[in-house]
């Protein structure tokens, strides 16, 4: 019972630590990648005459000014990222400044995980442990 509950305990943990992990490599990556704010955003599939709730792989196609020239790039649909465009908010996109084509759409990580499931974890570690 003691192994079952360190293993999950410990695969609990682990699950818990991933979005700050993420967090620190996106502010490591954010040093060396360009912020540029969003102008323009268009939805887009792959299939056509369907309407985009219906999509199975939704898309959008994102423009961005990078030392005054536009450039676009295609990355997942993201809500919060078009509801936060909707409603005339800035939203940055991190550019690669030596390939402007390359860039990434920073998202938070789920504050939930985050949060309790290392302190979950731990606690199933440390009842495992006694």
């Amino acid at each position: 019972m003691k192994l079952e509950l360190l293993l999950v305990g410990g695969l609990i943990l682990l699950w818990g630590l991933e979005p700050w992990v993420y967090y620190l490599l996106c502010r490591q990556r954010k040093r060396s990648w360009r912020a540029c704010a969003i102008e323009k955003v268009t939805l887009v599939g792959l299939q056509d005459l369907v309407p985009f709730y219906s999509f199975k792989d939704k898309q959008m196609m994102l423009q961005y000014c990078f030392e005054q020239e536009k450039h676009s790039v295609i990355l997942e649909y993201d809500k919060s990222c078009l509801s936060a465009l909707n409603d005339n908010q800035t939203v940055y996109l991190f550019v690669d400044p030596t390939n402007p084509e390359k860039a990434f759409l920073y998202r938070m990580p789920n504050r939930i995980i985050a949060y309790l499931f290392p302190l979950l974890g731990f606690l199933l570690f440390t009842l495992a442990l006694t």
